[in-house]
């Protein structure tokens, strides 16, 4: 524990007196538990507040995690299809032949803000006026051509989630979503104690108060409001889901790559509604956020089990989610969990497990905490395919190289396992040639 804070102090106290931050608050976390709190600089210079883990500060575009969440939920409900259109839910939407999962995944081609010089003017359009303005906006890719992040994409989004919920996106998160969590301290507007976002003057020591921004009818892609007590357990919730909310086999969807958004070192995608950082071998699931005065990170580590949520009332001057990456792999190095026995696989994989071949190929197939899992031993590194079984002796394999197919387990008159068909191929005890049976 205390190798941990150590580490993740050193790298917030660096960041925040080299980026010349008024303030920054860091909460990590691993399988659901603070490991160390670090907090940093004034959260109001006037006030002289200090910055700590339970002030308020803007989220900007991490808001949109929830937005998608949101969404999500209405999808396991079966009241949404990610390949339905705009106006197949909101009769009459501006650019309703766009899908859900494009404007989720940033791949819907539409323009990155509404019409008008929004961030000059901050008149930003109310939700009355969101149809109007969305109505004029460009499409400056052809849907599903790449990557193009666009906030207007998820105001049309949250406006989606208000018209099927029958409530006001504010509403249905706070009932649908933060309550359920108890996450008392998100919220639309900022509630005392609050930080007060700032620009740093470029060649002097002196700090400017931005001014505060409601963002209107684009409150669901940047407007909430959190705490680094409260915005860990969000970041954490993306790595584990929660069956008050969203479960976890919708989460692991939210989280599969849709797009790349770096073409030329493939270190950042984007799933549905969630940022893709990678890091080497690991890959770290999230959002960034930044609004006039305010950057924040929340991201967890699905391998390591660690969350970090970062807060910062400076507008610019760090790349907040690089630094959040730093804090994971700095973090994943120690919070390492020790092996420890589970239950006993249930009788319905006996004669599953254990060692099995298909195209001269091995395969491992093992029982790991309530998951029937399989790996190749020449490929340790890779990711396991995960079965869940759909049937008698048939499985469906929800993760891993062959998602979507089935495994079907064929038994002798005995009733003991002797094959595997996964995708038509067969898996034998023993490497066979093409077409020996």
């Amino acid at each position: 524990m205390e190798e941990i804070r150590a580490k993740v102090q050193r790298l917030i106290l660096e960041a925040q007196r080299r980026r010349r931050l008024v303030s920054l608050v860091a909460v990590v976390a691993h399988q659901g538990r603070p490991l160390a709190e670090v907090s940093v600089g004034l959260a109001d210079v006037e006030r002289a507040l200090p910055a700590g883990p339970d002030v308020q500060y803007r989220l900007g575009s991490i808001t949109k995690t929830l937005t998608a969440v949101g969404i999500m939920q209405q999808v396991a409900a079966g009241r949404l299809s990610l390949e339905q259109p705009l106006e197949a839910v909101w009769p009459g939407a501006p650019h309703g032949s766009l899908r859900l999962d494009q404007l989720l995944s940033h791949t819907s081609g539409l323009q990155r803000e509404p019409v008008g010089e929004v961030w000059e003017t901050l008149e930003i359009p109310s939700a009355e006026q969101l149809t109007t303005n969305a109505a004029q906006a460009r499409k400056v890719l052809e849907p599903g051509a790449g990557w193009h992040y666009s906030n207007l994409g998820f105001a049309l989004l949250g406006q989606v989630l208000a018209t099927v919920a029958g409530r006001s996106w504010e509403q249905y998160v706070r009932e649908s979503i933060l309550g359920p969590l108890g996450l008392a301290r998100t919220t639309w507007s900022p509630e005392y104690p609050a930080a007060v976002g700032y620009s740093v003057t470029p060649y002097e020591q002196q700090v400017r108060a931005e001014q505060p921004v409601d963002t209107g009818g684009i409150g669901p892609a940047a407007q909430l409001w959190s705490t680094a007590q409260d915005l860990w357990r969000w970041a954490d919730f993306l790595r584990t889901g929660d069956d008050k909310v969203l479960p976890s086999d919708q989460l692991e969807v939210m989280r599969t790559p849709r797009v790349l958004a770096d073409l030329a070192g493939w270190t950042t995608a984007w799933g549905l509604g969630l940022m893709l950082l990678r890091r080497g071998d690991n890959v770290f699931v999230g959002h960034t956020g930044g609004m006039p005065g305010f950057l924040a990170a929340a991201f967890s580590a699905p391998r390591s089990g660690t969350s970090v949520a970062l807060l910062c009332n400076t507008g610019s001057g760090i790349a907040i989610g690089q630094l959040a990456a730093d804090v994971l792999e700095a973090v994943g190095e120690v919070a390492v969990e020790p092996w420890r026995p589970g239950p006993p696989a249930p009788q319905e994989v006996d004669g599953v497990l254990g060692r099995w071949w298909a195209e001269w190929t091995e395969w491992v197939f093992s029982w790991s905490g309530d998951v029937l899992e399989a790996r190749q031993p020449e490929a340790p590194d890779a990711p396991p395919s995960r079965f869940r079984r759909v049937g008698q002796d048939l499985w469906a394999c929800e993760w891993g190289s062959e998602r979507g197919e089935e495994m079907r387990v064929v038994r002798d008159a005995d009733g003991r396992v002797v094959k595997l068909y996964i995708a038509t191929y067969p898996f034998t005890r023993e490497p066979r040639v093409f077409g020996q049976k």
